[in-house]
């Protein structure tokens, strides 16, 4: 049952059955759940040795994906990092099968998702010959990204699993680097639409953990909570993680953190999102800038193309202009040369036709220089 006017403040909304109640929670709780896709909210839960059989069936879900042997143990390693790290969680585990791998948990920013997954699993595949110059023992390297975003929005996946191998074949060519993304939004739409059945939610029962509360968006899915609990009924460990969830959830101290950290990370994700908008804008200067730089650019050119064709078009019209005057003047000569010979070729007697071949000059030129010498 809801309570939406009792619970004012304690839960801003539950989602349920698609609906959204503001201002409620669920029945028996009268404090927030924290969101476990709060790194420091999945530390709590998991990093903590008592709770070491739910970090082991909560790895064993990824394992169970990538088809390889379950996890018998763990140990948390210690590591160098940077501040923006921290919140990273690396293990080496191993496998019923005797296997030691090093398992990496990372919660990536949105910015550079598969840079950050690569850089850290390839970094801590790397780190185990800087110790050991040989190449015949070392371990694979699992790294296992928690997205609050969709990484590839073109299809419906919500847990993928990726290995090196051979582009036109698909021939796997190692299975000692694997990046595992898991894009939290997919798995919640998929369990809306109904699309996960009995077998299929057991297995994506821890993820449905992560999923339950978000507070990114402030939401509580009470049908996903429930859902959690009637599997609990059947799985002590998930039974213990729920309980020690809520636990920590109601702890002063737990509390205090978790919103400082929650804080942290939203003022990061601002930073990053002024950062990458101050980008946007300088790219876009530079952009017009050039486009200005290119526009006077053209113009400049087309000035001084346009002057040259101008030039180019006088000058034409100049000798287009002489050369109408030189032909002018020449047929000038031609007419008065020509009447000349022609006159020395009919006193000579030489027929019309031959006078006409000779000069140039027209039938009706010839006829009416003869009727003028004739007269004389």
């Amino acid at each position: 049952m809801i309570y939406p006017q009792k619970a004012m403040l304690l839960y801003p909304q539950i989602r349920e059955g698609g609906e959204v109640y503001k201002n409620a929670i669920p029945k028996k709780t009268s404090y927030r759940l924290m969101d476990l896709k709060i790194d420091y909210a999945f530390r709590s839960l998991f990093v903590d040795e008592r709770n070491k059989n739910i970090t082991i069936a909560f790895l064993n879900t990824f394992f169970i994906k990538s088809k390889r042997a379950l996890i018998r143990d763990f140990e948390f390693l210690n590591w160098e990092a940077a501040e923006d790290e921290k919140s990273y969680l690396r293990l080496l585990v191993e496998t019923e099968k005797k296997e030691s791998i090093y398992t990496e948990i990372l919660f990536p920013s949105q910015d550079a998702t598969e840079k950050q997954s690569f850089y850290f699993g390839s970094k801590l595949y790397r780190q185990q010959f800087e110790a050991n110059s040989g190449f015949s023992e070392n371990h694979a390297v699992i790294a296992i990204n928690i997205l609050n975003f969709e990484m590839s929005p073109e299809n419906d996946e919500f847990h993928s699993v990726f290995r090196l191998a051979d582009k036109e074949e698909k021939m796997p060519l190692t299975n000692l680097l694997e990046f595992q993304y898991v894009e939290i939004p997919k798995l919640i739409r998929s369990y809306k639409e109904g699309r996960l059945n009995s077998e299929e939610k057991e297995a994506a029962r821890w993820l449905l953990l992560l999923a339950a509360v978000d507070d990114r968006r402030n939401y509580f899915y009470l049908d996903m909570y429930r859902e959690l609990e009637k599997m609990a009924m059947t799985d002590k460990d998930l039974d213990i993680a729920i309980n020690a969830w809520g636990e920590m959830s109601n702890t002063k101290e737990n509390q205090l953190a978790y919103k400082d950290r929650h804080k942290q990370i939203i003022e990061q994700q601002f930073f990053k999102e002024i950062e990458w908008i101050e980008e946007k804008r300088k790219a876009a200067e530079d952009r017009a800038e050039f486009v200005e730089q290119k526009y006077n650019q053209m113009k400049k050119q087309y000035e001084q193309q346009k002057k040259v064709i101008a030039e180019e078009k006088q000058k034409r019209l100049e000798a287009e202009k002489n050369a109408v005057y030189a032909n002018r003047e020449a047929a000038k000569i031609v007419i008065h040369y020509g009447k000349a010979v022609a006159r020395n070729l009919f006193k000579q007697e030489m027929s019309s036709s031959y006078i006409k071949k000779i000069t140039g000059m027209s039938a009706k030129e010839i006829a009416m220089l003869k009727e003028e010498l004739e007269e004389k």
